[in-house]
């Protein structure tokens, strides 16, 4: 485990920095990689032949150690999660509101432009958070010319979730009976489950949030200035994430404060590894922001004013209450739509007025995805038995069954909790608890580390709720309405028939049908988008359609139209058509498909319906057109 972690921590540096680097020369393509991987490469051969050595360890066959290690239920259960993970990535395309909103398209406009870029977009999400993901998929999206095995990255990093979470746990004074137990149960949290088919971004930061706290605590141990360098990296890496992992930074320096003074042993070295780490954390997309907005988290450039209003003391009682009802949520609710409405009346209520500024307080989804999933009901239920139950049994009295009190240890195991507020009063954001992936591990230990822990996870009674636990993980993953392992449609459309008047079937079939949406899109797509068509325009409210609109990835350049763009602005960037939807006509532009064609001296050239989803949870029939842009009249106004 320990080679494959560092491992995965110097691939994600090489591909981060290599994509920063071949920014700032505009070299984002082909040319630009392949030279930065055969360099890479000859200086990894250099490396190997000085520093390999043979090992003469005897070990039993690849086969047979594999077989050992899952052989019991916990661990075997874990190797069904993460092949069916990998079936679940490698079945369906990718089809995520955050991904194809603005993650793969950034990255498309990267490699178009040759160079990172602040991109015209409606959708200021494309410019202003953290890209460390979208650095790891920009070279497979250009090798291959698909986001097809974009998940790749997330199960990889879910091979490495356990062992990370065992290493960190047993530091932290947690006994290796409980941190055995626990490191197979909580890769089961849903967040993780269902995030490592996919290519939502949460439980990647996890994996290098342990990994800079495990490589520091280890660097203490060992004395060995290269695993203080590799949590560094690890460190700066979460951070280039997402930004909500910055406070995590802080375990870091906790960890590593002790084994900061081996950093002067090579200090040409230790320069040259920081500077690498700026380079790959958060912190080009921090000056950049600056740059552009005028302050670090570009909220300038019209992030809604929800994000950022209300006191921090009603933040934290509102996460109080939403992060737990989001944690705590059936894997099914039919109920959803009622919920919210009473959601909503609650917010015209005086006390209710103190949270309007979340976005959707309270809100509840008609089911569990990998966009809103948390730590998961199971794990939560898991983890409120076992710090009540283990009350009831004797503390441990023998000396030698004490852990020595390291101060270090006892800030690690209690800061996450201080962390967690700071988290709560800085977001109000509906997917809190998806966002909060990288902190649960962090948030385990000041419970575990009880020696009466033991006691309990030696109990059958325990262990069959710890399996029961990874069961209903599995359960929700074949069942995910993103990614289904059985033909949910099929079956749902037909039970749908035998039962029309069923409330709960309409539901249940309306839920797994929202997929045959997009690719509706990429159906029209596809029909119309002729290979001529180097460059269309897309103005649509939301920007989940980009991807299926740049399809093949490569064959064309899609350009995001804005309100003020005039026709002129339009034709220099070589736009001739352009694939609009009512939402944006009415709340963007302000004016009917007719007068927008009108005035622009443009033609009709198909339209076609699509369903989407209201922010109260209701189902909605929109429209989008493809309109094609005539040649200006001489006496007519070409702008807008």
């Amino acid at each position: 485990m320990l080679t494959a972690v560092r491992a995965w921590i110097l691939l994600s540096t090489l591909l981060v920095g290599i994509g920063w680097i071949l920014s700032v020369v505009h070299e984002l393509n082909y040319t630009g990689y392949v030279t930065m991987f055969a360099l890479a490469g000859a200086g990894t051969m250099v490396w190997r032949q000085k520093v390999a050595r043979a090992s003469q360890r005897r070990t039993l066959p690849l086969p047979r150690r594999f077989l050992r290690r899952f052989r019991r239920p916990a661990p075997l259960l874990y190797l069904l999660l993460l092949s069916a993970c990998f079936v679940a990535g490698a079945l369906y395309p990718v089809i995520n509101s955050d991904t194809n909103s603005y993650r793969i398209p950034r990255v498309l406009h990267w490699l178009n432009a040759g160079h990172w870029h602040w991109i015209h977009t409606l959708d200021v999400r494309e410019n202003i958070v953290g890209c460390g993901y979208e650095w790891l998929t920009a070279p497979m999206m250009l090798f291959t010319g698909s986001d097809r095995f974009n998940f790749l990255i997330n199960v990889a990093s879910y091979v490495l979730l356990p062992g990370l979470v065992f290493s960190v746990f047993t530091r932290l004074q947690v006994r290796p009976q409980v941190a055995w137990w626990w490191m197979w149960i909580l890769s089961a949290a849903w967040c993780y489950v269902l995030q490592s088919g996919s290519t939502v971004n949460d439980a990647l930061a996890a994996v290098y949030a342990l990994a800079s706290v495990d490589f520091a605590l280890r660097a203490r141990e060992s004395r060995h200035v290269a695993d203080l360098w590799l949590s560094m990296l690890a460190a700066a890496l979460a951070t280039g994430v997402k930004q909500t992992v910055i406070p995590l930074g802080a375990l870091w320096f906790i960890a590593a404060w002790p084994s900061l003074r081996m950093a002067l042993s090579s200090p040409i070295a230790t320069v040259f590894i920081g500077v690498v780490s700026l380079l790959v954390s958060i912190v080009p997309l921090t000056c950049l922001n600056i740059k552009y907005c005028g302050n670090w988290q570009g909220l300038a450039r019209g992030l809604p004013n929800t994000w950022v209003n209300g006191s921090p003391f009603w933040r934290v009682v509102g996460n109080f209450f939403c992060i737990p009802v989001q944690n705590l949520a059936l894997p099914i609710c039919p109920w959803s739509g009622s919920w919210n409405r009473v959601m909503q009346r609650f917010l015209e209520t005086p006390l209710g007025s103190h949270f309007v500024h979340f976005e959707r307080f309270g809100y509840m989804t008609a089911g569990v995805s990998d966009t809103y999933a948390g730590f998961g009901l199971g794990l939560c239920l898991v983890t409120m038995i076992s710090v009540v139950a283990a009350r009831a049994f004797a503390p441990e009295r023998s000396p030698s069954g004490l852990a020595p009190r390291d101060p270090i240890l006892i800030l690690l195991r209690v800061v996450p909790w201080f962390l967690l507020l700071v988290f709560m009063a800085q977001l109000t954001t509906f997917e809190n608890a998806r966002l909060l992936a990288p902190y649960y591990p962090f948030l385990l230990p000041v419970f575990l580390a009880d020696p009466r822990q033991v006691e309990l996870v030696n109990r059958g009674w325990w262990q069959m709720l710890a399996l029961s636990s990874m069961i209903l993980a599995g359960a929700v993953l074949a069942t995910s309405r993103d990614r289904p392992l059985f033909p949910a449609q099929t079956i749902a459309g037909m039970l749908k028939s035998a039962r029309p008047q069923s409330s709960f079937l309409s539901k249940l079939w309306s839920a797994y049908q929202w997929r045959s949406n997009l690719e509706a899109v990429g159906r029209f797509a596809r029909k119309h988008l002729t290979g001529n068509m180097r460059t269309i325009g897309y103005a649509t409210f939301n920007g989940d359609w980009e991807p299926l609109l740049s399809s093949p990835f490569g064959s064309r350049r899609v350009e995001r139209v804005l309100p003020d763009d005039g026709d002129e602005t339009l034709r220099q960037k070589g736009v001739d058509y352009l694939i609009m939807d009512h939402l944006y006509l009415e709340y963007e532009a302000h004016e009917s498909i007719d007068h927008w064609v009108a005035e622009h001296h443009a033609s009709l050239v198909d339209s076609f319906a699509f369903e989407f989803t209201l922010g109260s949870g209701v189902t909605a029939t929109g429209h989008a057109y493809l309109v094609r842009l005539n040649d200006p009249v001489v006496s007519g106004n070409s702008g807008k």
